[in-house]
């Protein structure tokens, strides 16, 4: 069987939440709604409204082929060897083909291999240009089969917040891409599945360390939504139902302009799936004539959420900001260095995603 990443795939749930350990950490968030703040249910039916997201949701996003994580050596009857990395390939590039065949899932390379043990021809995009290489695939003295000697996955899994849906059921989540850490790769994963989420508690955040929610989805349940965008300004898609909004309120919107410096609400779910709103303070707001990430600074105020997270905690990227009563932006990082402050994305950009 080749070496591979498991996909958690079986009944296996997942408990995940994916983050950039970065000056600033991306984190993916839950957040619940408890009260609307003065936004009453089904009051509003224009263009200008959406309904409030806030729902914990589990995501999975796919890509065409299998990307490489890592290398594995081979032990061979004679040494140990690495078939791939001696062909030119590296970590990160995309399998897109055996032989002409194309890869999908992880045991299309050990089937493809088994049939030309010899040799095999690999299709390879990396960067956007594709490329092929030659590999000899190398016997497993232990196993007995041949292997090429990578770790593969086909795609990214975690735990995020569904920021809002419009009409048409288009979902806004996240505020930010979800790619391989380290990496410019989210152009690679497209598409994909929306899940129902629970999120069954958190862990504080220290200096220098972001704290976490843990959610919970199982990729193999239905799922309550398709994926088809994933960018700088969140994971989008279309809802399969009312699920992801039908108890939702609807909410208006307000543009950057309409941004100020002063108290403002999040609206986060720390346990289960019961929405709650937590005090913030918006101290900071950037002027931006075209769409941008990290349009504001914001700080955690709430005493009830810096006792239980710290602040901002991985687990809460696209989480609703509210201010007058509208919606105004996302949650979409964290400062490494005070998880109280974090940063905001402007709800603007985010609705002509």
């Amino acid at each position: 069987m080749i070496e591979s990443i498991k996909s958690r795939r079986g009944n296996a749930a997942l408990i995940l939440a994916l983050a950039l350990a970065l000056t600033v950490c991306q984190i993916f968030g839950a957040l619940a709604f408890a009260d609307t703040d003065g936004v009453p249910y089904g009051a509003y039916a224009s263009v200008d409204s959406v309904y409030l997201g806030g729902t914990p949701i589990g995501i999975v996003v796919k890509s065409d082929g299998l990307t490489v994580a890592d290398y594995v050596e081979v032990i061979t009857a004679g040494d140990a060897v690495c078939p791939a990395r001696e062909a030119g390939i590296l970590r990160g590039d995309t399998l897109i083909a055996i032989n002409g065949n194309p890869l999908k899932e992880v045991r299309d390379i050990s089937e493809n291999v088994a049939a030309s043990p010899d040799k095999v021809i690999v299709d390879i995009e990396r960067g956007g240009d594709r490329k092929v290489a030659e590999v000899l695939p190398a016997k497993d003295i232990v196993s007995g089969e041949y292997k090429l000697g990578i770790l593969v996955k086909n795609d990214i899994a975690g735990v995020g917040t569904v920021t809002f849906v419009k009409d048409d059921g288009r979902v806004c989540t996240l505020g930010h891409c979800i790619a391989d850490p380290g990496e410019n790769n989210a152009y690679k994963y497209q598409k994909g599945n929306f899940y129902r989420c629970r999120i069954l508690g958190s862990v504080k955040g220290k200096e220098n360390e972001a704290g976490v929610l843990k959610g919970v989805f199982d990729r193999n349940s239905e799922s309550i939504g398709v994926i088809d965008l994933n960018n700088d300004f969140g994971v989008y898609g279309v809802a399969t139902g009312s699920e992801l909004y039908s108890s939702r309120p609807r909410v208006m919107t307000g543009m950057r302009n309409e941004v100020s410096p002063g108290k403002a609400y999040i609206y986060t779910t720390i346990e289960g799936q019961s929405p709650k709103k937590y005090e913030i303070e918006i101290v900071k707001v950037e002027v931006q004539d075209a769409p941008s990430t990290k349009g504001m600074v914001i700080r955690v105020t709430d005493k009830a959420l810096l006792d239980v997270t710290g602040g901002i905690v991985q687990g809460m990227s696209g989480s609703p900001i509210i201010q007058n009563g509208k919606l105004v932006g996302a949650v979409t990082h964290v400062f490494l260095n005070d998880a109280a402050y974090g940063y905001g994305i402007y709800a603007e950009w985010l609705l002509q995603q």
